[in-house]
């Protein structure tokens, strides 16, 4: 998918919005409609969510092969970014501070109710840093309910998931 700076002309006061879209390709149409079926969950993942540290979705809809989000954008560089312009270390007290953020928003996430979400992708690439020097997680593309009894497919970023994943 790709995320693009955008306007919403909709209101009077035209706020401005990530769009984020994802192009579907897949030949075959139970693959094509998996893919959008996942993309509506994410949407409707974000729809419940009412957190800081998490952008609010404003709507989501499919135009032939294309699926959109239009959300709050998030100013601000990803912290994967950050780490690569930065020499040196972080002041311990900003890393404390940040994964407080970071605990807090996955505790939601967790504690979600009807069910808990399961973010999946944690990485420094889907945390924004914000001017304000507060965190958000973004890309909820493989978000999902958690279900307990449920056997789950290897999915995330190499490197970032956790071991027991791979199991």
């Amino acid at each position: 998918s790709t995320v693009y700076s955008a306007r919403d002309l909709r209101f009077s006061v035209h706020r401005p919005v990530a769009v984020k879209e994802m192009t579907n390709n897949a030949r075959d149409k139970i693959v094509r409609d998996t893919i959008v079926k996942n993309f509506e969950r994410e949407a409707n993942i974000l729809a419940t969510l009412n957190h800081n540290a998490v952008p609010k979705i404003h709507d989501y809809f499919t135009i032939d092969e294309n699926s959109y989000l239009v959300m709050e954008l998030i100013q601000g560089n990803n912290l994967e970014t950050i780490l690569n312009q930065t020499q040196g270390f972080f002041p311990e007290e900003q890393i404390i501070t940040w994964g407080v953020e970071l605990c807090d928003v996955l505790q939601t996430l967790h504690n979600h109710k009807p069910e808990p979400i399961v973010f999946r992708d944690m990485k420094p690439a889907n945390i924004i840093l914000t001017p304000n020097n507060q965190i958000v997680l973004v890309d909820f593309g493989i978000a999902k309910i958690f279900q307990g009894d449920e056997k789950g497919t290897m999915i995330g970023t190499e490197g970032y998931s956790p071991p027991e994943q791979y199991r």
